[in-house]
């Protein structure tokens, strides 16, 4: 198993800077300097895109990949003897164009659940007040259901009736857009009839949409329990790379992205110029702004691009010592917890039996970004979240400043769907933008991914069909 460059375990006695994973691959011996398509990113936009457009349409295909691995903002390591999901880990059944892709591979055999998110034993929440409380779970499940019944009902119209379509959000008519302006916090305020105690105990479970207070979440931005086993999210990559029969270029960023007479030119940072006549960019939407575009993008594109997503939270797996059974923790986000949540994912497994538990925190936006600093990590998780647990080790992927992410999954603030996903939807020319953070149905998820990664196949065919037209026109 090859070591990525990215990924840092911390243990007592050493701290390790890339971590094992099957995710890395190697480049293709030999590259043309033109292909009919070129796509930039192999996360799972682009790994479909890549393989539907070589595989199933025959077309010549150059795959670039500013990383040394497959997978963007999702892929499993290897962690003392334990798959770890760096970025990404859920899936579900009513993803349904993940759902499809896993029976693809026969996937769907393998998900499995984490113990803390499906059915804790322990169920805890910080309040603003500060201090822990411990929620039985019938409470906890019966609070969450009837603050949602009052919080999607607006006007006297349920969450149906506002986003008719959720996977075609845009499809007329549309009123969730009348709404777009709220935040979570506006939406809870206008209810009246509940206590202070269960409209926190709701936002904090919110929360967790984006790692942030929710006085910055948009409410429709509110949309998956189960997980893959056996080689995690990265097998599932693996799955689809294989497929692939177009050449691969990893360790290669783009700078630029410019039309020409015949096509798109790319330049990449390293020197490098490569042309095709259609691009797929599916770099995220925090990094565009790091590419040049001649033509340069549209106004309103630029608006939205810098604006971006605000999901900068920091997700760190922690081994303890201690096995436990299956914990959910929630905190408010007017609480001092640095963490907004957490739960027990999996005992760990040694040929005697369960051995310690492994669990994962998510970060509140702007806390526990500095990976190295383990002393305040691990206080952290000892005053927010259990005082009696001994940390063995904890692993993480520093997303907030990775260069190629700029941030975890996607999440928008108010007044951002209803003006922007439109036009980040929208080709450029003969440039196709395919990303999970501008998806019409699971935005910000592997199925997002996916789903854009199809409609960028269908629009890059459309861009071919147009240019061969013109050429026998001039014929």
């Amino acid at each position: 198993m090859s070591h990525s460059k990215e990924g840092y375990l911390w243990t007592p006695t050493q701290v390790t800077e890339g971590l094992r994973t099957d995710a890395v691959q190697p480049s293709s011996t030999t590259l043309r300097a033109r292909y009919e398509v070129i796509v930039i990113g192999a996360g799972f936009a682009g790994l479909i895109a890549a393989r539907d457009l070589s595989q199933k349409h025959g077309r010549d295909v150059l795959l670039l990949e500013a990383r040394d691995r497959i997978g963007g903002r999702t892929w499993t390591a290897t962690v003392l003897g334990e798959e770890v999901e760096m970025g990404g880990t859920w899936v579900h059944w009513n993803q349904p164009h993940l759902y499809a892709e896993l029976h693809r591979y026969g996937l769907h055999k393998h998900l499995k659940t984490s113990a803390g998110s499906c059915s804790p034993v322990d169920q805890s929440f910080k309040p603003s007040h500060g201090e822990l409380d411990k929620v039985d779970l019938e409470t906890y499940g019966s609070t969450l259901e009837g603050v949602a019944q009052k919080f999607f009902a607006i006007d006297g119209q349920d969450s149906r009736a506002l986003m008719p379509y959720p996977h075609d959000p845009l499809r007329k008519p549309a009123p969730w857009k009348r709404y777009d302006r709220l935040t979570v916090q506006d939406r809870l305020d206008g209810l009246n009839d509940i206590s202070a105690w269960e409209k926190e105990l709701f936002a904090s479970n919110i929360s967790t949409f984006g790692s942030a207070p929710v006085k910055d979440i948009g409410v429709f931005e509110l949309a998956g329990l189960y997980k893959l086993g056996r080689g995690g999210m990265t097998s599932f990559a693996q799955g689809i790379l294989g497929e692939f029969t177009g050449d691969a270029c990893f360790n290669t960023a783009v700078s630029q992205i410019n039309h020409i007479l015949d096509g798109v030119e790319i330049l990449t940072k390293d020197g490098r110029k490569f042309a095709a006549g259609a691009v797929i960019s599916t770099i995220p939407l925090n990094c565009l702004a790091d590419i040049q575009f001649n033509q340069p993008l549209s106004p309103l594109r630029q608006a939205a691009i810098a604006k971006g997503h605000f999901n900068k939270g920091a997700k760190i797996h922690f081994k303890l010592r201690e096995t436990l059974p299956g914990w959910f923790f929630t905190a408010n986000d007017g609480s001092d917890s640095k963490f907004a949540f957490a739960f027990s994912d999996h005992n760990g497994t040694q040929p005697s039996g369960p051995s310690g538990t492994w669990c994962i925190g998510f970060g509140y936006n702007g806390h526990l970004t500095e990976k190295k600093e383990s002393e305040s990590i691990i206080a952290a998780f000892k005053k927010d979240i259990n005082p009696s647990v001994t940390i063995e080790a904890y692993a993480t992927h520093d997303w907030m400043n990775d260069p190629y992410s700029k941030g975890v999954w996607a999440c928008w603030g108010p007044n951002s769907a209803s003006a922007h996903l439109e036009e980040l939807q929208k080709p450029h020319g003969r440039v196709i933008f395919a990303s999970a953070d501008w998806a019409d149905g699971w935005r910000g998820f592997v199925d997002g991914a996916i789903e854009r990664g199809k409609v960028a196949v269908r629009d890059t065919l459309q861009v071919l069909r147009t240019e061969l037209a013109g050429t026998r026109a001039r014929l």
